[in-house]
């Protein structure tokens, strides 16, 4: 976890991508004195190796770990967002990517989480594949600063959605 937050702090714009092979595949940025949050991880650290932590941490496919989800659980997806058009159609933050057929995937089981008792939050960009694929989710729209693109000038706004299946 460490590493992965030095390479984002230290990497362009806060940039997380990998290549096929799996390995990050971002360049350094250009800033004088990086924030590094080592206060904060070590709160972190002693807060979640207490005896009276329940905190789990896990890596596996999403669609395992929502499945393990419990009844009066709260669930929170931040997945690769869907992108905005044909020619920004970049999906490869992880070796694999992550389909189409992922993005309703989670969608899907957003809605049957919650009608089991287990309420989900999936924030996306806002387009018609995502209105429609989270279209039994209470949606609210917002809109965000983006601050990644190959040219400053193209760095502006853009649509996003935060998507509430409620128990």
């Amino acid at each position: 976890a460490a590493l992965f937050i030095y390479l984002n702090r230290h990497g362009f714009n806060g940039l997380c991508r990998y290549n096929r092979k799996g390995e990050f595949n971002v360049p350094f940025g250009r800033y004088e004195k990086p924030y590094f949050p080592a206060k904060e991880l070590l709160a972190f650290h002693q807060k979640s190796s207490s005896k009276t932590a329940t905190v789990k941490l896990i890596h596996q496919d999403f669609r395992t770990t929502m499945n393990q989800a419990q009844t009066g659980d709260v669930v929170y997806c931040d997945p690769p967002y869907v992108p905005l058009s044909a020619t920004a159609s970049f999906t490869g933050y992880a070796a694999g990517g992550f389909s189409p057929r992922d993005q309703q995937d989670l969608a899907d089981l957003a809605s049957d989480l919650s009608s089991r008792g287990v309420t989900v939050l999936i924030s996306n960009h806002n387009t018609p594949f995502t209105q429609q694929a989270y279209a039994e989710a209470h949606i609210q729209t917002l809109s965000v600063q983006r601050n990644i693109s190959c040219q400053g000038s193209q760095r502006g706004k853009a649509s996003e959605i935060l998507a509430l299946f409620k128990a």
